[in-house]
C-alpha cells in the first residue's frame, strides 16, 4: 500500500443509474466541478464524495 486508502468510486453508469442524469451530463460535471477520479481496466472511476457534494448543491440551488 501507497499510505492512501483505497476508495470505492462511481462509474458514469452508476451515477447516471442513481441519480437519473443523463452520462454526457455527469462528465460535464465531472470537468467543471473537478471531480477526482482514476482509472481501472478502461473505465474511469469518480470519487463518492466529489459526486455527492456536487449533486447535493445542485439539488439545493433547483437545477
Amino acid at each position: 500500500m501507497n499510505g492512501k486508502s483505497a476508495v470505492a468510486g462511481l462509474t458514469a453508469d452508476d451515477i447516471a443509474g442513481v441519480w437519473h442524469i443523463p452520462k454526457g451530463t455527469i462528465y460535464r460535471y465531472a470537468h467543471k466541478y473537478r471531480w477526482r477520479r482514476y482509472t481501472y481496466t478502461g473505465r474511469a472511476y469518480y470519487h463518492p464524495e466529489d459526486v455527492s457534494a456536487t449533486l447535493d448543491e445542485l439539488a439545493k440551488e433547483g437545477r
